[in-house]
C-alpha cells in the first residue's frame, strides 16, 4: 500500500508541474531582438517622371522614444495623380556601430507588419513585399495619389504581432514598435 501511495503522490505532482512549464501567452516577453528604432528613412521614387524623381523623407530621433525632441522629421511632399514606390529602411543610432535594422525585420517578418494610415481621398497605399510565409510585410509600398491636393497626414506604424500575423492583422492587432505621423502635402 506504501508503495501504492507514494506512486500517486508522485504521479500527482507530475502532472501539476506541467502546467507551470507552458509558456505565459498573456504576458509575452519584450521585443528586444532588433533594438530601439531610431530614425525611419523613407525613399519615394517616380521613374515615369521626366526628370526621375527621388526623395528621401527622414524621422530622425537619435535618442529613440522620449528623451530629446527628433532632430529632423520631413515633410512627405508628392504630386496628384501619380504613381510612387516607396522603400522604408530603418536604423537604431543607439547600437555601436550604428545598426541596420531592415535585415531584422526581414527576418523575423512573420511577427512584423507595417501599418500606412492616411486619408484615401489623397493617397493609397498597397504593400508589395511579404514576409517567408507570402503574408504582408510593407517595407516596399507603391503609392498613387488621387486628384485632390492639399495638406494631411501619413501615418506609418510597425506592428510587432509576437504570435505571428495573418490575413486580418492590422492596426489593432499586436503592439506598436515604431509609429510616425508625416505632414503629407499633395500639390501640383
Amino acid at each position: 500500500m506504501r508503495c501504492f501511495t507514494s506512486f500517486i503522490l508522485g504521479f500527482f505532482g507530475v502532472i501539476f508541474l506541467f502546467p507551470s512549464c507552458r509558456k505565459n501567452v498573456d504576458n509575452p516577453p519584450p521585443d528586444a531582438q532588433h533594438g530601439a528604432i531610431t530614425t525611419l528613412t523613407l525613399v519615394i521614387s517616380d521613374s515615369s517622371a521626366f526628370p526621375a524623381y527621388q526623395d528621401t523623407i527622414v524621422f530622425d530621433d537619435p535618442d529613440g522614444a522620449g528623451g530629446q525632441q527628433p532632430i529632423r522629421w520631413d515633410t512627405v511632399r508628392l504630386q496628384p495623380e501619380r504613381f510612387y514606390k516607396a522603400q522604408v529602411y530603418l536604423t537604431n543610432k543607439l547600437a555601436n556601430p550604428i545598426q541596420n535594422l531592415n535585415p531584422i525585420i526581414i527576418a523575423q517578418g512573420t511577427q512584423h507588419l507595417f501599418v500606412y494610415r492616411s486619408d484615401t481621398s489623397m493617397l493609397k497605399v498597397r504593400i508589395t513585399d511579404q514576409d517567408n510565409l507570402n503574408l504582408p510585410l510593407g517595407l516596399q509600398t507603391s503609392w498613387e495619389t488621387q486628384k485632390r491636393i492639399g495638406w494631411t497626414n501619413l501615418e506609418i506604424n510597425l506592428r510587432h504581432i509576437a504570435f505571428g500575423k495573418n490575413n486580418n492583422s492590422g492596426i489593432s492587432t499586436g503592439h506598436s514598435d515604431l509609429q510616425v505621423l508625416f505632414p503629407l502635402s499633395i500639390q501640383p
